[in-house]
């Protein structure tokens, strides 16, 4: 594999078990003899470490980006698994609360050129600038949503506030500033306050502009993974997302399946170990496993489709 892809991990709320998802896909692709690094993005609450078993490390990502270690390469800690290494969050989220989009970009473009077929980061909670805009970044855009009200809630918001910030960003490149940075606006004369408002805005406009979001929302492919699952009307929360999201927003998004509450979760974060190691035949792990696949199976056909759009289009 000649292509890095960078797995997100995001959801808006803290909680739901983004570090739990992360962690053990990170372990399954290892298993499947991809080379992995975990990365843990979660600025001031980085605790991947621990839950793998490692030491407190002596290096993070707050020494990259203050370049006190400029290759990145230095930061990578050994893992007891096979294939898989770590990156430790920052020290202390304060001098890195307020990165620039540059930052941001070099961070991720300096993780592409390390050894690994598969670099997946487990992202913060909320949906600040920097946790929306490596959300954003990844080649893969993965939401944890735990089957509660709150949760659903700031998954939903996840989701507009991502598609916002991905229209302001491209729309910079693509010198439609001026047109689309008085539309996004909080308080806009347009009244569009929803991604629906948004792409029927741009679709009134035409021309360039009606391209434009049709090419966003082919890029904005954001999945969900359903976790703490307990009964038959909490599997249905993701279908239920993924129409809404539809009808409302005018987004498609994938749901990709659910993962069931169980004991063996909490044991094994008590014991230090990861799921995949402690309880690999578990009902979870399975699981998460045809998760995985199903994961890396959209991500063949969507390289397939993107490469036939180009060939049609020279």
């Amino acid at each position: 594999m000649d292509k890095k892809n960078i797995w997100a991990i995001g959801g808006g709320k803290g909680g739901v078990g983004k570090s739990f998802v992360a962690g053990n896909l990170g372990i399954l692709l290892a298993q499947k003899g991809y080379k992995v690094i975990l990365a843990d993005l979660d600025l001031g609450g980085a605790n991947l470490h621990t839950w793998l078993g490692v030491n407190s490390p002596t290096k993070s990502l707050s020494d990259f980006i203050g370049r006190e270690t400029p290759n990145i390469s230095k930061l990578l800690i050994p893992t007891d698994i096979n294939g898989l290494r770590l990156i430790s969050g920052a020290k202390d989220g304060v001098e890195i609360a307020n990165l620039k989009y540059t930052q941001k970009r070099r961070f991720l473009s300096a993780l592409r050129k390390l050894d690994a077929d598969y670099i997946v980061i487990d992202l913060g909670a909320g949906t600040s600038y920097n946790t929306v805009d490596f959300f954003l970044l990844a080649d893969s855009q993965l939401m944890v949503v735990i089957p509660e009200p709150t949760s659903i809630e700031n998954a939903y918001r996840f989701i507009k506030n991502s598609f916002f910030r991905q229209i302001f960003h491209s729309s910079k490149s693509l010198d439609l500033k001026s047109v689309i940075k008085p539309i996004l606006q909080k308080e806009n004369p347009y009244n569009i306050t929803t991604p629906k408002d948004l792409i029927n805005y741009l679709n009134k406009l035409g021309g360039s502009t009606t391209v434009f979001i049709e090419e966003q929302l082919h890029m904005f492919r954001p999945k969900i993974i359903l976790n703490q699952v307990r009964t038959k009307r909490d599997r249905r929360v993701g279908a239920a997302m993924k129409t809404a999201c539809s009808k409302y927003f005018n987004l498609d998004i994938t749901f990709l399946g659910y993962i069931s509450e169980d004991e063996s979760v909490w044991k094994s974060v008590l014991d230090r170990k990861p799921l995949a190691l402690a309880y690999p035949e578990g009902q979870p792990i399975r699981q998460l496993k045809d998760i995985c696949s199903d994961i890396l199976l959209k991500e063949t056909e969507f390289a397939g489709k993107n490469k036939l759009l180009s060939q049609l289009t020279l």
